[in-house]
């Protein structure tokens, strides 16, 4: 991708892009499994279930046992799954290398930084504070807030106008084919994924403008150095 000097905000996703949650996903998870009588699942299988928020987590969760509840016992399930994840969404999930400093470089470069995310906003919220990177992020969206979930569009075109942008002048930055959709959707001019992520499918063959293994490659691709200078 060429340098891409006119961006004038960027958008990040947040579960597989700045913060690894697996760890506290899966002991929510579990925890609800356990009520109905049904074994954990490890962290690692988890992580191949995660996306696309709690809902279908539960739903990948209870498929892999083999068991599919009537709506209502779902919706219940779901309601304690949730109020287990927001009691601790930040024990055992940490930030990936490279989260804070590059927020930092691009907000010293005068580039406001938001979030969508199909996490429910009140744990996203509290999940950036402790890790310290709400007072990094200009507009933070999340679910259950009057906007469908990712790929649907309308998140992050909200979010981007509350960053004082537009499609043409924003950066979607994600982990997973739904991002790439949604920033596609919403018009962004570009898209970039990472290669650490929870992407079932290489983000290599998703067809994003760049693929970064780490979030410091980001500062290159944009030519924030010599901007924030």
């Amino acid at each position: 991708m060429e340098p891409f000097e006119d961006c004038r905000a960027v958008v990040f996703d947040l579960d597989g892009t700045l913060a690894d949650t697996v760890g506290d996903l899966t002991t929510a998870l579990n925890r609800a499994l356990a009520e109905l009588d049904l074994p954990p699942h490890p962290e690692e299988a988890v992580r191949g279930m995660v996306g696309g928020g709690l809902a279908k987590l539960l739903t990948r969760g209870l498929a892999a046992h083999d068991v599919v509840l009537e709506r209502a016992e779902h919706e219940a399930v779901l309601a304690r799954f949730v109020a287990h994840y927001a009691a601790n969404p930040a024990e055992r999930s940490k930030l990936y290398p490279g989260a804070r400093q590059t927020l930092n470089v691009l907000r010293e470069a005068g580039i406001p930084c938001g979030l969508c995310t199909n996490k429910h906003e009140p744990i996203a919220r509290d999940l950036l504070t402790r890790s310290a990177l709400g007072r990094r992020s200009g507009a933070i969206q999340g679910s259950e807030t009057g906007f469908p979930r990712k790929p649907d569009p309308a998140c992050l075109i909200h979010v981007v106008k509350k960053l004082g942008a537009s499609p043409e002048t924003a950066l979607m930055v994600g982990d997973n084919a739904t991002d790439l959709k949604t920033a596609r959707a919403a018009g962004l001019k570009r898209v970039v994924l990472v290669s650490y992520g929870y992407s079932v499918t290489p983000v290599t063959d998703l067809g994003a403008d760049l693929v970064i293994t780490h979030l410091h490659d980001l500062v290159p691709a944009l030519a924030l150095p010599e901007r924030a200078q």
